[in-house]
């Protein structure tokens, strides 16, 4: 789905490590926080052109970094990130020296460059140029006298104005970057799947509902509020946020896992951001004498950029997974505190606009360390990830170019605090042709091995040594289907714990969720539950409780027409189980099974 050049920047990062992701993964991080880094120092940058105020400018620029998105995120390893944060501001500079300079060439060379790296520079792109356009075709009208030579003058200020040529150039190279993707992926299926059919296309037209029906009653509304609740989260230091959620009612946003009807409030939320409207009004009155023309298109464009991006992917940031799309809120609190900043400096002099700068530093310092310290992985993450890295490593060189079939779940269970421990696998399968069908039997016979955590004594098993996942040839299918036929039964021997479309079983290590018959049809549900782990509650927030949201698809199996899904447990003490099931439209159902031995929670 994303432009080429956030990847090669990330296997420049890992390329000299080989098979030691370990060490790949720092290096991503630091080339994130690298990234990171350049990001705050171009948005400074702009902000002093802006405002011509370094100090105000600095302030802001610390005050909108410090923000639980910004830290949490900021040295994750993904191009939809860091990447693209680097790229947005690389975008946003290049229009600060445009509008000041006019340097039209060096502006299309920047955004170039933000559109190799990610989408989001649209985002930023969209409104510098209908706010461009809008001035100058307002200006264009006032020189004429009668109507049709106003609309002549401003169709003409339109069709020559630099703004146009931003707007086509930045189209036909992203088309070009897009074109470039779906070709790669079409030859990399075969050429035989129908262009609509392929993965990045089902994707952008799921993310921005074009291909389904997503839009329950009020769904709009509560969408609107989440979003409101996000950039009062992006626009406060983390060290605040993590203090005050409780008192301010938005923990649930500070978890991407937190249960959906949490992240949507009632109508409490009216009040504040009603005074919230207000205040934005007051202090844009306030400030827009201390800014020129062409300061205030910036600051708009600014402002605007993330609601942007997060209304025509309202159906992808509507996601409690995809909280990171706060991160490009980032322009509302560049805006509001240099606004505010202004007017204090206009007041008050710049003494008050250090001591702010400098409260910055410290709250920026501070909320770094504290988001350091709290999703430091504890000593069993660091262990699964070890443990699956050396075995797939020596997975790699055997699967290379090959069709693989990857049957289940593979990454370590319960391993979700960094990317390295949750995705290793496809890291190391990289190169290869990697599929994940429900229906394994019949997938198998296409492929040339396979990867599962299921352990089965078999002459088909090609790495005896490993513990947590192994590596079969396709040609050993019989010996997992025979491995999977007693798993059933023993499943299915006993009482089930709730019933609904998939029975749920509770097993020993897992929750197994079984349905016969079954058909390849019920692979679009999907399986939802929490655990709650009230015995630990001092650790991290994912301690005391955790929302999962599985496909079937890819973690189940199909079999002589039976539908099997083992979902692990936790390692750690457990009272309560919440689980659910939906399809991708529809309702869902949920139930409250309590853990034999285990007192039930209140």
């Amino acid at each position: 789905r994303f432009p080429v050049g956030g990847y090669a920047l990330v296997k420049l990062a890992v390329l000299p490590f080989g098979n030691d992701l370990s060490a790949g993964i720092l290096a991503a991080r630091m080339l994130m926080l690298l990234l990171f880094g350049a990001a705050a120092l171009l948005a400074f940058h702009a902000l002093a052109r802006i405002t011509s105020h370094r100090w105000t400018a600095l302030a802001a620029t610390l005050l909108a970094f410090s923000s639980y998105y910004m830290l949490l995120y900021g040295d994750m390893v993904s191009v939809e990130h860091t990447v693209d944060l680097f790229a947005v501001m690389l975008v946003f500079h290049g229009m600060a020296v445009f509008v000041q300079e006019g340097r039209f060439p060096q502006l299309l060379a920047r955004t170039g460059v933000a559109l190799l790296l990610g989408w989001h520079a649209y985002a930023f792109l969209l409104p510098f140029i209908l706010l461009g356009l809008g001035g100058e075709a307002v200006r264009a009208w006032k020189q004429g006298t009668a109507t049709r030579p106003r609309l002549r003058s401003a169709a003409a200020a339109l069709l020559r104005s630099r703004y146009t040529a931003l707007g086509l150039a930045a189209l036909l190279f992203g088309a070009a970057l897009l074109g470039f993707n779906l070709a790669n992926e079409y030859a990399a299926f075969g050429g035989e799947t129908p262009m609509t059919e392929l993965p990045s296309v089902r994707s952008m037209l799921t993310r921005t509902g074009l291909d389904r029906d997503f839009a329950p009653p009020g769904w709009w509304l509560n969408f609107l509020r989440q979003q409101f609740l996000r950039v009062c989260v992006a626009s406060v230091p983390s060290i605040l946020t993590d203090r005050g959620v409780d008192w301010l009612g938005l923990s649930p946003l500070l978890h991407f896992s937190a249960p959906a009807s949490s992240i949507y409030p009632g109508s409490s939320v009216y009040l504040p951001a009603l005074l919230a409207a207000a205040a934005s009004v007051v202090l844009v009155r306030l400030a827009r004498p201390l800014l020129t023309r062409r300061s205030r298109l910036l600051l708009a464009a600014l402002a605007l950029s993330g609601f942007c991006w997060a209304l025509p992917m309202r159906h992808s940031t509507a996601d409690p997974a995809h909280s990171y799309a706060a991160l490009f809120y980032v322009g509302v609190p560049l805006v509001s505190y240099s606004l505010l900043l202004l007017c204090v400096h206009r007041r008050w002099g710049r003494g008050p606009v250090v001591g702010v700068a400098v409260a910055a530093l410290l709250a920026f310092v501070v909320s770094a360390f504290q988001m350091e310290r709290r999703w430091r992985p504890d000593p069993r993450a660091v262990e699964l990830r070890h443990t699956a890295m050396t075995e797939f490593g020596s997975i790699r060189e055997t699967t290379r170019g090959k069709t693989v079939l990857v049957i289940g779940s593979v990454e370590p269970e319960w391993s979700w605090q960094t990317i390295e421990q949750a995705y290793p696998w496809r890291y190391y399968l990289a190169g290869s042709l990697l599929s994940q069908s429900l229906d394994v039997e019949a997938a198998a016979r296409a492929a040339d091995f396979i990867v599962t955590r299921d352990r089965v004594e078999s002459d088909a098993l090609l790495t005896p040594g490993n513990q947590r996942v192994f590596l079969y040839d396709a040609a050993g299918i019989d010996d997992l289907l025979e491995s999977y036929r007693a798993a059933y039964q023993r499943v299915v021997s006993r009482e089930p714990a709730a019933r609904s479309r998939f029975d749920v079983h509770l097993g020993d290590r897992a929750l197994v969720h079984v349905k016969e018959p079954c058909v390849v049809e019920d692979a679009g549900s999907w399986i939802v539950f929490r655990v709650v782990a009230p015995e630990d509650r001092k650790d991290p927030p994912e301690r005391t409780w955790r929302r999962f949201r599985i496909l079937f698809r890819q973690n189940g199996v199909l079999f002589e027409g039976k539908c099997m899904a083992f979902v692990a447990l936790p390692d750690y003490p457990v009272t309560l189980i919440q689980t659910g099931q939906r399809r991708m439209k529809g309702a869902h159902r949920s139930w409250t099974v309590n853990i034999p031995g285990r007192p039930p929670v209140p």
